[in-house]
């Protein structure tokens, strides 16, 4: 890494860091600004000083809104870099419904929230009725910027290329004591072509559809994680546990009876069948993960017993 690897174009200074007692900047990185859904690209139209857990919860709900892309109205909201609730709908009206009320709406209170379709005066109406910190949209309407105003405090920014959301192709960094990490970004796309079937039964259309969405707002959560969904809706989360068959039980203890016939996601193999068996017991109906274990065929057997399909991406999607 040569000298020149780290360019500040400024800085800005934050009201304090992650905690109260600390101090807190907001570096711009010079070759980043091209990045069309970079922050400093962002048009703030209204609200309070951005945090340092602001600029961290935004870079959270960027990256998993733009693993959802942009083909259908989205909502995501976004709580300590994690998503609690996420859908996608034929209109943002349905999707932000879905990801406030269907999701997780203990954990979406005081989150961030981020949407790719322009928000009305209806929408805003709704929006209004909970507490979020900041909404990311492509563009709100004049009837929406009125309401809005309503509640100053509220973080409003716009920047149009949230349309059509993608993924940054920068590289990224980790400071670490004594140094900075850094490694290509996670941009693998996984589709329908590119999963594997792996058991008696293979998943229906309408599975995938759910399946390939659970994978998406998995990988853009906090690892360990196993995430539950059901019609395109984010139902529940077991993120940043030390093992998979937690993360699987928190998963199923937050979805209750809604697990019901859901798909679940693994961003990393299960190393034994125990956390696959939570699933099943709770009634899921699909399950994706990377594959890779050497029990793995533990994992396969119990999804014939229980009928229930499995697909494998061949790529593990740990975040920390």
């Amino acid at each position: 890494m040569n000298s020149d690897f780290f360019r500040f174009k400024k800085s800005t200074k934050l009201r304090y860091g992650e905690n109260p007692h600390q101090e807190g900047w907001f570096s711009e990185i010079e070759d980043e600004e091209q990045d069309p859904l970079a922050i400093q690209n962002f048009e703030m139209l209204q609200g309070k000083e951005l945090s340092y857990n602001n600029y961290l919860d935004m870079d959270g709900a960027l990256f998993a809104l733009s693993h959802l892309g942009g083909k259908e109205a989205g909502c995501v909201i976004v709580k300590h870099t994690n998503p609690c609730g996420a859908a996608l709908r034929e209109s943002l009206t349905d999707a932000y419904t879905a990801s406030w009320y269907e999701g997780d709406p203990l954990a979406a209170f005081g989150g961030i929230m981020a949407v790719n379709r322009e928000v009305d005066g209806s929408l805003a109406i709704q929006m209004t009725k909970n507490f979020f910190e900041v909404l990311l949209a492509p563009s709100v309407t004049k009837e929406a910027k009125i309401e809005f105003a309503k509640k100053p405090n509220i973080r409003v920014l716009v920047n149009p290329a949230l349309s059509n959301p993608s993924l940054s192709q920068a590289t990224h960094m980790h400071k670490i004591r004594g140094g900075i990490l850094t490694m290509t970004p996670d941009i693998v796309e996984v589709s329908s072509d590119s999963i594997r079937s792996v058991t008696k039964r293979e998943p229906t259309s309408a599975e995938i559809e759910d399946l390939l969405f659970a994978w998406a707002l998995c990988r853009s959560s906090k690892s360990n994680t196993v995430v539950a969904v059901k019609n395109k809706t984010l139902i529940a989360s077991g993120v940043g546990q030390q093992d998979r068959k937690r993360c699987a039980e928190l998963c199923v203890l937050k979805a209750g009876e809604r697990m019901k016939d859901a798909v679940a996601a693994s961003d990393a193999f299960f190393p034994f069948r125990d956390a696959t068996d939570v699933l099943l017991q709770a009634g899921v109906g699909a399950i994706i993960q990377p594959g890779g274990s050497v029990r793995d065929q533990e994992s396969v057997d119990a999804c014939d017993e229980a009928g229930v399909a499995m697909v494998y991406t061949g790529t593990r999607a740990f975040r920390h």
